[in-house]
């Protein structure tokens, strides 16, 4: 495979899944109403899963391309401290931010100028290089994806019509 067909393989994926479901279909049109409803046997509401994964996905990004990149504490910074939106524009504000960094980490991809090998800015560690990186947020996203989805199929906010 060459690099160019990797960038855009993978900045695709970023963008639309090409087997699941993806991120962007996962939160579209989910009523900011059930965004912090707990639902028995579920570990997380989706206000907590939607800012968990906008947190880890702006510091990927922010990892990959800030020279001056702190690292977040572990678990705290990666979780909202309510399970519920404080109001509905802040919930659709994370869904936005959300979809923003996804999009910034695929742009970082498509970008011929940003070598994917490269050890990022800030890493300790040399093996720490964007397409490692690229490459957990497309992982990340995806086990979360899942949940969502289960989550809102147990709200009943799962769209019916489709044929997923």
């Amino acid at each position: 495979m060459s690099e160019d067909e990797l960038r855009r393989t993978l900045s695709k994926l970023l963008r639309e899944s090409q087997s699941h479901v993806g991120l962007r279909r996962a939160v579209d049109g989910f009523p900011a109403a059930l965004a912090g409803r707990q639902i028995d046997g579920y570990r997380h509401t989706a206000w907590e899963l939607v800012e968990h994964l906008r947190l880890a996905a702006e510091d990927l990004v922010s990892y990959c391309r800030d020279a001056d990149y702190e690292k977040r504490a572990w678990p705290e910074g990666y979780w909202p401290e309510t399970s519920a939106p404080p109001t509905e524009e802040a919930w659709h504000e994370s869904v936005s931010k959300l979809l923003e960094a996804t999009e910034a980490m695929a742009a970082t991809v498509d970008d011929r100028l940003h070598d994917l090998y490269v050890t990022v800015p800030s890493a300790e560690k040399s093996h720490h290089h964007t397409l490692r990186a690229a490459l957990i947020l497309l992982d990340h996203n995806g086990y979360h994806v899942g949940q969502l989805i289960d989550l809102r199929l147990a709200l009943g906010s799962w769209p019916t019509a489709r044929s997923d």
